[in-house]
């Protein structure tokens, strides 16, 4: 199918006080009878506007909620380091502030680790798990090229990866259109790079990848991925593993590794993409979302 991918985001804007900031989400749904809600969360550099043309395909079956991560998209920009346990807690508390039930969740980068914790945590208001480009367990440098490597290792340097991604800006204008296989439109460039104008707000893509759980760190973050990671080993929660080729953080060993090890799982090839799939190849996703809600509901 050839890809319908728009720059608008006809969405209208909502906001929720969260401890000592806010959080931009929208909510939209064409169906209300049913009790799913679809909970869309993004990663690093992105927003909500990451979903725009996914939505539409949501939207028929439940309700849909967007959020934007604090610190990133329209969300406040509380004065905080941004640590993969901060966003955790403001996730947490998101939910809770709209009482939010029956959620599947619809994952991607970040998004999927801080996602993987809430449903391990709360897996009775969890119906089903979507996620694509993410890690599901804890990585390991022994897998990544050589270039990534080096480019990662200057990130995560508290003295280079603020001048790399606070200062030039790195990650917004080298990864992310690196990591897309079309080129991004003027209008989507623009909303990209909105919430990061300044040195300062750009804290939040500073410290992501410094978060990133590496396998034999001992780290706190390494932990609480090993945890989810064998909790999707045997939760019959079902899930949808949605993939491209080649990918960046679900390549095709990844996806028969996952395909072989997570219960109740199915997996979908959505066609040509890196990381960020949703930017080209929006409604091959949407329809395996579609189908595969419909046959599992």
């Amino acid at each position: 199918m050839k890809p319908n991918i728009s720059p608008e985001f006809p969405f209208t804007s909502k906001y929720v006080e969260v401890f000592d900031s806010k959080i931009h989400y929208i909510d939209v749904s064409e169906n209300r009878k049913t009790e799913t809600v679809f909970l869309f969360i993004h990663g690093n550099p992105t927003s909500s506007y990451l979903w725009r043309n996914i939505i539409p395909y949501t939207t028929p079956l439940g309700r849909s909620i967007a959020m934007d991560l604090v610190g990133f998209g329209k969300s406040g920009k509380p004065n905080i380091d941004y640590t993969f346990q901060e966003h955790i807690n403001y996730l947490n508390a998101f939910i809770k502030k709209l009482n939010i039930k029956n959620i599947v969740l619809v994952l991607h980068d970040w998004g999927g680790a801080i996602g993987f914790n809430y449903a391990m945590n709360n897996a009775e208001n969890v119906k089903g798990i979507i996620f694509m480009e993410t890690f599901c367990k804890p990585m390991q440098w022994r897998n990544l090229d050589l270039i990534t490597r080096w480019v990662f290792k200057k990130f995560r340097s508290s003295t280079i990866g603020q001048k790399w991604n606070g200062k030039h800006n790195v990650f917004l204008r080298f990864i992310l259109p690196m990591s897309i296989i079309r080129k991004l439109t003027k209008a989507e460039k623009r909303i990209y790079f909105e919430p990061f104008r300044t040195i300062e707000s750009r804290k939040p893509i500073v410290k992501f990848p410094q978060e990133l759980p590496f396998k034999g760190e001992g780290t706190l973050n390494e932990k609480i991925v090993s945890s989810y990671y064998e909790w999707l080993k045997t939760t019959t929660i079902p899930k949808l593993l949605i993939y491209a080729k080649p990918g960046v953080q679900i390549t095709s060993k990844e996806v028969t590794k996952y395909k072989k090890e997570f219960a109740n799982i199915t997996a979908t090839n959505v066609g040509y993409g890196k990381h960020y799939i949703q930017e080209d190849q929006p409604d091959n996703i949407g329809e395996a979302i579609e189908q595969w809600y419909l046959k599992k509901y």
